[in-house]
């Protein structure tokens, strides 16, 4: 690896019942252990962005969040509002229902809205891959790409498992270096994560990001 492990991480805090004092313990975090990006629900974009303030830390947020079922235009919407309060990167879910479907038409459609809506910004495109048979993990991966997003990330993890070195061996595969991969979703160890960003992982999604340091520190969490 050519990076330090906390520079892949992007310290994620997405669970619903999530309080003020956790979100802000999560930024002291990111901010301690120097994370590439902190990843959190759209409604806690400004509070973050303003505790954020002079770090190189990443505002990273979810857009059609958790299964990807909203309409285009609201997702567009809450991409829109997002940015306004201060997202960096945004990272959107694929309706699996038309992944499912092979609705090429619909799927193109919305996810080159979406890029156009967000233009400018880094996007991310979060294709489960722990509902999908490896025909419609290639599938959906080849949309994003031609859709110009510029990373195609693994899973949210509320629905699936997460991901897998298979899967990410596959979607560098078909990505061919046009976009880079996230990995998200029960990454919980460094030995994970270090295996993750050897198969072709960009950035690693994870909530455990402290665990998976202190593990590169030499201690014995694990």
């Amino acid at each position: 690896m050519e990076k330090n492990i906390n520079e892949y991480i992007d310290h994620t805090i997405l669970k619903r019942d999530v309080l003020t004092k956790e979100i802000d313990q999560a930024v002291s975090d990111a901010i301690k252990y120097k994370f590439k990006g902190l990843c959190i629900a759209p409604f806690w974009i400004s509070h973050v962005k303003e505790k954020l303030h002079q770090n190189n830390i990443l505002v990273v947020t979810v857009i059609g969040f958790p299964y990807g079922q909203q309409s285009m235009k609201v997702k567009g919407c809450e991409a829109k509002r997002a940015m306004k309060d201060g997202a960096d990167e945004l990272d959107f879910i694929i309706n699996a229902s038309k992944v499912h479907e092979k609705d090429q038409e619909y799927l193109k459609k919305e996810l080159a809205f979406l890029r156009k809506v967000t233009k400018g910004k880094t996007i991310k495109l979060i294709i489960e891959t722990g509902l999908l048979n490896q025909e419609e993990k290639i599938f959906a991966t080849k949309l994003g790409v031609e859709a110009g997003f510029d990373f195609i990330k693994t899973s949210t993890a509320v629905n699936t498992t997460g991901a897998t070195v298979e899967d990410v061996k596959l979607m560098k595969e078909v990505i061919n270096g046009r976009a880079k991969i996230k990995a998200s979703g029960g990454v919980r160890t460094l030995k994970q994560a270090q295996e993750l960003i050897k198969s072709g992982a960009d950035r690693i999604g994870t909530s455990n990001g402290i665990d998976i340091v202190k593990g590169l520190e030499g201690r014995n969490e694990y």
